[in-house]
Order: C-alpha cells, then sequence, then structure tokens
C-alpha cells in the first residue's frame, strides 16, 4: 500500500512538540547522557495523578511522554480523554494525531485500513470543531496527497484541504504545496514551493521537516540554509538537532557545526515520534569525526551505537571499515 511508505512524511506534519532542555557540548568525551527511559519520564507523572486525578497539567506531560515514545495503547486513552475536557487543546490533538500515526505504522497489513480511517477520522473531526486547525487541515491534504483510494485517498479533496491553509497560514499552505508538485513528481514545482515556504515558516521542526525534503531534492546547500534558520528559531528542538547533525553525516559538509548539533541533541532524550534516534546519532557523530580525521573518536561512537543497539548494522559496517582502514 502506497500509504505504508508514506506514513513517515505525514508524520513530518504532526511530529513538532514542546523541545527538551539539550546541553550545548563541545567534546564527545565529555558528552553526559540522560536516562530516558519511558518509565523515568511518565512514573512521577502519574504519580501526580495517582495522588490528583483532576491534574489537567500533568496529564498533559504524561500525553507528551507517551508522543515520545510512541505509547500508543496509553497516549491514545488519554488523549481522548484530555481531548474532552480540553477540546481545541493544540498539543493535545498534535499528541493525538502523532499517536494515530504511529498506530498505521504498527498496524499489520490488514489492519492498515482501519488504522488510517481512525486518522483520517480524527482530523476531519478536529476541522470540524475549527475549520481553521492547522493541524488538522495539514493532515486532512497530506493524508489525501499519500493515501491510495483503496483507503479514502482524494486527490480533490487534499486540494480543498491545502486551498484553505491558504487563508489561515501561507507558510504551510506553501509546504502542502510543494508536498503536493512531490507527489506529482513535479520535482521542480516542489522545490520552488519549498523555498518560497521556507521564507515564510516559523516553526523550526517545520522548516526542518522542509529541509530534509530540500536534502532528498539535491539541494543540499539549501537544506542547511533551512536547518540553520530552524536553529535559530530553537536551538533546542530534538528533531531539528538530530536532522542538522544527520545532514552533515551524509554530505560531510559543515561538520563542526553538524557535530555540536549531535552532541546537544545526545544530551537531551533522543526518542522523536515514537523512535529512539540514539544509537544512530552516535552512529552518524562516528562519521563525522572520522570525515575530521578523528579515528579514535570515530571508533568510540561506532561502538558506542552498537553498545546501544548491537544490531545496527550501519555501524557495525563501519566500525570495520574503520578498523580494516587503518
Amino acid at each position: 500500500m502506497r500509504l505504508i511508505a508514506h506514513v513517515a512524511m505525514l508524520s513530518l506534519l504532526v511530529l513538532a512538540g514542546p523541545a527538551i532542555a539539550q546541553t550545548a557540548v563541545r567534546d564527545y568525551a565529555a558528552l553526559v547522557e540522560p536516562d530516558d527511559r519511558e518509565e523515568v519520564a511518565a512514573t512521577p507523572l502519574k504519580d501526580r495523578l495517582a495522588a490528583n486525578p483532576g491534574d489537567l497539567n500533568a496529564a498533559r506531560e504524561l500525553l507528551r511522554v507517551y508522543q515520545r515514545y510512541g505509547n500508543i495503547e496509553a497516549g491514545q486513552s488519554l488523549g481522548a480523554r484530555l481531548a474532552a475536557e480540553l477540546p481545541g487543546d493544540r498539543d493535545v490533538l498534535e499528541a493525538r494525531m502523532v499517536l494515530a500515526t504511529r498506530r498505521i505504522d504498527a498496524a499489520s497489513l490488514f489492519s492498515k485500513k482501519a488504522a488510517a480511517g481512525e486518522l483520517l477520522t480524527l482530523c476531519e473531526g478536529e476541522r470540524q470543531r475549527d475549520p481553521r486547525s492547522i493541524p488538522a487541515l495539514n493532515c486532512i491534504a497530506q493524508y489525501h496527497l499519500v493515501a491510495p483510494s483503496i483507503v479514502g485517498g482524494d486527490k480533490a479533496k487534499a486540494d480543498e484541504a491545502i486551498s484553505a491553509m491558504q487563508a489561515v497560514n501561507e507558510g504551510h499552505y506553501l509546504l502542502l504545496r510543494a508536498n503536493q508538485a512531490l507527489s506529482n513528481e513535479d520535482e521542480a514545482g516542489g522545490r520552488a514551493r519549498l523555498m518560497e515556504a521556507v521564507a515564510k515558516l516559523d516553526d523550526a521542526s517545520d522548516l526542518a521537516g522542509a529541509a530534509v525534503r530540500l536534502g532528498r531534492l539535491g539541494d543540499i546547500e539549501s537544506a542547511f540554509a533551512a536547518l540553520d534558520r530552524a536553529l535559530e528559531i530553537d536551538p533546542a528542538d530534538p528533531f531539528t538537532l538530530y536532522q542538522r547533525g544527520r545532514a552533515a553525516a551524509a554530505s560531510g559538509r559543515h561538520l563542526e557545526s553538524g557535530r555540536d548539533a549531535l552532541l546537544r541533541f545526545l544530551s537531551g532524550p533522543a526518542w522523536i515520534g515514537g523512535t529512539n534516534y540514539r544509537a544512530a546519532a552516535h552512529w552518524r557523530l562516528g562519521m563525522i569525526y572520522q570525515a575530521m580525521g578523528d579515528t579514535g573518536t570515530a571508533e568510540q561512537a561506532y561502538r558506542r551505537a552498537l553498545v546501544l543497539e548491537p544490531k545496527h548494522k550501519e555501524a557495525q559496517a563501519a566500525l570495520k571499515a574503520l578498523k580494516t582502514a587503518g
């Protein structure tokens, strides 16, 4: 199903959330990584709710934890409760969208259609409540752009939602037009729209998402410029920090700033939208250190990635190649 291949694209539109504090680190040896297991973050909030079930602030924070760690069952249950008690709360809505998107990814082949329908129902319901809801319009437009007709995908509905976005937020409108062009294999049109969107967007994660697309189109320097602007807006946004480091590792450009971004990313929780990027970040740091000529630190980073994820194929291959070359 084409929808399966585009879940990550849809996730880019809804994974943004409150940034977690990150610490600036300049030296791999000085890096101190937190214990970012879900239970460490969730237990104090559960204790607060046990003491006071009506503590909505604790409930919202707990929902963000479930969003970050991809705890679908617990998150969707809590999200439904908070949606009833806090209608219109954008953080609650976006967490529910992220979790619903994760459910599509986790569902069996035979269950994906139902999971996709649940996401679309959620987004359409929010749009009925608030016709100017940016997350809902984004979700509906992107869903219909990438979903096949067998699960309700409708290009005309995508275009209607995109047109409605123009009066609400110009940056998001241009980003959706870019996605529309790219879905039609119009790379030139998609790139042009992305560049226009970058000039209008004012959210770090949105800019980082645009940068990812620019990088895939081969416009590496424009991608770096978008990521740098994103970090000016929010220097601690985990998604932006990771993508800044990933771009440096993949391209071999802007290595020092890429190194610094990954070190800062690793100083905080490394979960984004239900995926743990800690091992991948160490592997990419190893690539950067190796490109900078620091093979000793590169080896340390590759080995750390393998401690965290022993079957990490890229880190295994990189360490083997490093030792063979040395």
